[in-house]
């Protein structure tokens, strides 16, 4: 009769010795004081709520940009985003020169997902990418990345609609498009739960980049319909985040099914702060209602408020649940090594990272912080964003403007709203950190590798949409969609009112016109997808 349970004790002794999975779910411009357990009064987070009780919430947790493309880089690297040249988000070939910056995170950095896959890890990534602008020629896929499969946007390759079953999305499948934004966090957990199914049987680092609550947020009537007494814009705003929440709550549920929970190391947070507000409908932030739940600044600024966001962490039996750590000083740079000590993946030979091994604190431990984080914000710097370099030593932060004469030094622990500036207190303080800033700032890149650019620029006028990029079967959907009176053609007018991005329509409309007979027919819209 004790064979069974001897049989029982070795398969829960092997799979304590199990690789554990790593999901990593990133929301974008999700502010500290979005989550209910952050105390936000209205905003229902049940699951987020739950990954709180059942793991720890690090209070004190900062991305190492107030901006997306270079805070990610910092996640998948490990390092400074400064020192790929990374200072502001990928945009058009043109913006990116102007900035001194590559069109697309170097695949030869150290990456994380190619590290994991190295040590026998399924690796995928569904949702927003941001390593490179969304339409950049010769931009590298995913997998060069380390990747075995993905599905995204703002990014190359496959798109997150493609495959899937969304009619109701335009041919764009833009994130900045009302329809598609409210579907597209969805589209790409459904992507994020095949793979956890199909993968199940090998231990797997995941990737699941959520839209909200970035520009366009919006929401469906039935995303709605748990607030009905909340005006807009905080409605819609509101309602994107339960949306994002019910995300978090799928994946949640899809590995207690599996039993793969036990096994799993999953981590939330968001890549800056909360976007800025804009007051009146129809301007382009109106909806973005962002809590920094009481911290200075937001997107943009390296005041607390745009760096110090959420961070979520449950590995029951390793992570201790419904503890609240309000004092580790956390940071993105932190991930890529933690990841690597839960799991035993072996770094880079001669790899160097900016960041440290935070398991003990993740165990529950007291584990001061030996390295210093710094920022460098290249970005505009009117209000908030006034800072332009900062250091974190400890629990204090030290800003400086570009001159460096201004400065300003808090607690962050302490002062955790940044209400007492002691710089002239800590005299000492600010030079020894400035000095250091500086030394730091002396080791980064000053110029941009040209194979890390587009050969050229591309020519606005002639330049086809997204439409002419994505799947056929996806561009055959939109032209249904836009296609009002069912006639087989696409007018001008049609065209224009299914676009979300309006500029240029004409030249648009007019590379798919190919006869120039001022309709588009399925053939010139779909190409071969067309029946």
């Amino acid at each position: 009769m004790k064979l069974p349970f001897l049989l029982l004790a070795l398969c829960s002794a092997l799979s304590a010795l199990a690789q554990p999975n790593v999901v990593f779910i990133y929301c974008d411009d999700l502010g500290f004081g979005d989550l209910a357990c952050h105390g936000h009064p209205r905003i229902q987070t049940p699951n987020l709520d739950r990954l709180a009780k059942e793991g720890t919430d690090f209070w004190s947790f900062t991305v190492v940009s107030p901006v997306c493309s270079p805070s990610r880089t910092g996640i998948v690297t490990g390092q400074f985003p400064s020192r790929w040249g990374v200072h502001q988000h990928f945009a058009s070939h043109e913006q990116n020169v102007a900035r001194n910056m590559p069109d697309w995170l170097d695949p030869k950095a150290p990456l994380l997902p190619r590290v994991m896959k190295e040590a026998g890890y399924k690796t995928a990534h569904f949702g927003k990418w941001h390593l490179s602008g969304g339409n950049i020629e010769g931009a590298p896929l995913p997998a060069a990345y380390g990747y075995d499969n993905a599905a995204v946007w703002t990014g190359p390759g496959a798109h997150v609609f493609d495959g899937l079953k969304y009619d109701f999305a335009n041919g764009e499948g833009s994130a900045h498009d009302q329809h598609a934004a409210s579907w597209i966090s969805v589209a790409a957990t459904d992507h994020a739960l095949r793979f956890i199914r199909e993968a199940k049987e090998a231990p797997f680092y995941l990737n699941l980049w959520l839209h909200e609550t970035h520009h366009l947020v919006s929401a469906t009537e039935e995303d709605k319909k748990p607030y009905p007494d909340v005006p807009e814009p905080q409605r819609t705003y509101y309602a994107a985040v339960s949306r994002a929440d019910r995300q978090v709550g799928r994946v949640l549920d899809l590995l207690d099914e599996l039993g793969l929970a036990n096994n799993t190391l999953v981590m939330f947070s968001s890549d800056n702060g909360p976007e800025n507000s804009h007051a009146q409908p129809g301007q382009k932030f109106y909806h973005s209602q962002g809590s920094t739940g009481g911290l200075r600044g937001r997107k943009r600024s390296l005041l607390m408020g745009g760096v110090n966001v959420a961070f979520l962490a449950r590995w029951p039996g390793v992570v201790p649940a419904g503890r609240v750590d309000k004092e580790t000083a956390l940071a993105g740079v932190d991930v890529f090594p933690t990841v690597l000590a839960a799991t035993g993946a072996k770094a880079p030979e001669g790899y160097v990272s900016d960041g440290e091994d935070m398991l003990a604190a993740f165990k529950g431990g007291t584990q001061p912080r030996t390295k210093p984080v710094f920022w460098w914000w290249q970005g505009g710097h009117s209000g908030d964003d006034w800072p332009a370099f900062a250091m974190r030593e400890g629990s204090h932060v030290l800003v400086l403007d570009e001159t460096k004469q201004r400065a300003e030094l808090y607690d962050v622990i302490a002062d955790r709203f940044q209400t007492k500036n002691l710089a002239t207190a800590d005299s000492e303080r600010v030079k020894r950190m400035t000095s250091a800033i500086n030394q730091w700032f002396a080791t980064l890149p000053k110029s941009v590798d040209p194979v890390l650019q587009a050969k050229a620029a591309p020519k606005a006028a002639a330049k086809p949409s997204r439409t002419a990029e994505i799947a056929p079967e996806t561009r055959l959907r939109a032209f249904k969609n836009w296609d009002k009176n069912q006639d087989g053609h696409l007018t001008l007018e049609e065209y224009r009112n299914g676009l979300a991005k309006k500029d240029n329509v004409e030249n648009r409309f007019k590379n798919f016109d190919k006869n120039s007979d001022g309709k588009v027919t399925r053939e010139e819209f779909a190409g071969k997808a067309a029946p």
